[in-house]
């Protein structure tokens, strides 16, 4: 069995072994037993010590804990040790890459809104982040992460900026290695030193098709060795996106998924709607999102007079 099977972060080992007993967490109606304290107590330092094991020696003693825990939330069921256990069985999942099952357990504690108070909720949000992002579900940590920001910052960011929230304006933008319609490898690197503007839309989105002039007249206004634009589509099928291009003759760079709100670019700057436009600096900070020509042009035309070639940042 490879040892990445079993592998966890530093943080949550810490969560783990740290003594949370939560009795000023939950603030609902829930009990306190100190039999069911003394027991979660016992299985709460197993568990440290079991993350310091080789994977596969620890996987029955991992499992064991699981059957533990289950016994308290059974046995103890309307205390704060019975949820906390829940806690610690969706954290052991976690451990063992039970991805879904660890998620389950998170939502089951979350879903009691009344009896968990905001620390708790932090712990919670954070470890179903990591559960999500290790089933694949890059969108829903994202949402989750989202909501930890507002309760805890610190931990939000230890995601790293592409999976921290929403893309700020002063960040760099989250650099990307991908091929455009027609093939071609394209990067945001590959434009270092130029004003970028990205423009995320679709045919079948109305607003965009309306939006498309207004497009044409920033690109017509803007083009030159020191501007670069890229369309990113978030069209179904490709054959639409070259319909609409030839038609309006578009000229710009296309980036084409056929994943909607599901491909790796939009869920790498956030976009959860469209049209929206971003505008990156000669660095690749990001210094404009939305949709306001005036803005954009004012932004545009700043940067230009500025000449702010300075390399670096993407």
């Amino acid at each position: 069995m490879k040892k990445e099977k079993f592998m966890i972060p530093t943080v949550v080992i810490m969560f783990l072994t740290l003594c949370l007993t939560f009795n000023n967490i939950a603030v609902g109606e829930l009990r306190q037993d100190p039999d069911a304290a003394m027991e979660l107590n016992t299985i709460r330092k197993n568990l440290g010590t079991y993350s310091k094991m080789k994977p596969g020696d620890a996987k029955d003693y991992y499992e064991e804990a699981l059957n533990e825990l289950q016994a308290i939330v059974d046995m103890f069921a309307g205390t704060h040790e019975a949820l906390e256990a829940t806690f610690y069985i969706g954290a052991t999942h976690n451990i063992m890459r039970n991805f879904i099952e660890a998620i389950a357990y998170f939502d089951e504690v979350l879903a009691l809104q009344n009896e968990i108070d905001q620390n708790f909720k932090a712990r919670l949000l954070y470890f179903k982040a990591q559960a999500l992002i290790g089933s694949g579900n890059i969108s829903g940590a994202k949402d989750v992460i989202t909501e930890l920001r507002i309760i805890e910052p610190g931990a939000a960011n230890a995601f790293g900026k592409e999976l921290g929230g929403t893309i700020r304006l002063g960040m760099h933008a989250p650099d990307f290695h991908t091929k455009d319609y027609k093939g071609n490898p394209i990067s945001l690197s590959d434009f270092k030193g130029k004003i970028v503007v990205m423009n995320f839309w679709a045919t079948w989105n109305d607003n965009c098709i309306e939006k498309i002039s207004e497009t044409k007249q920033l690109y017509r206004k803007f083009k030159g060795p020191g501007i670069q634009f890229i369309g990113i589509s978030l069209d179904d099928e490709i054959d639409d996106l070259k319909g609409v291009l030839l038609q309006r003759n578009i000229e710009w760079s296309q980036i084409f998924e056929g994943m909607r709100y599901k491909g790796m670019m939009s869920k790498l700057f956030d976009v959860r709607q469209i049209p929206i436009i971003f505008v990156l600096d000669q660095q690749g900070r990001v210094q404009y999102i939305g949709n306001s020509v005036d803005k954009i042009t004012q932004i545009i035309s700043t940067l230009v007079v500025r000449g702010d070639k300075k390399p670096g940042g993407y």
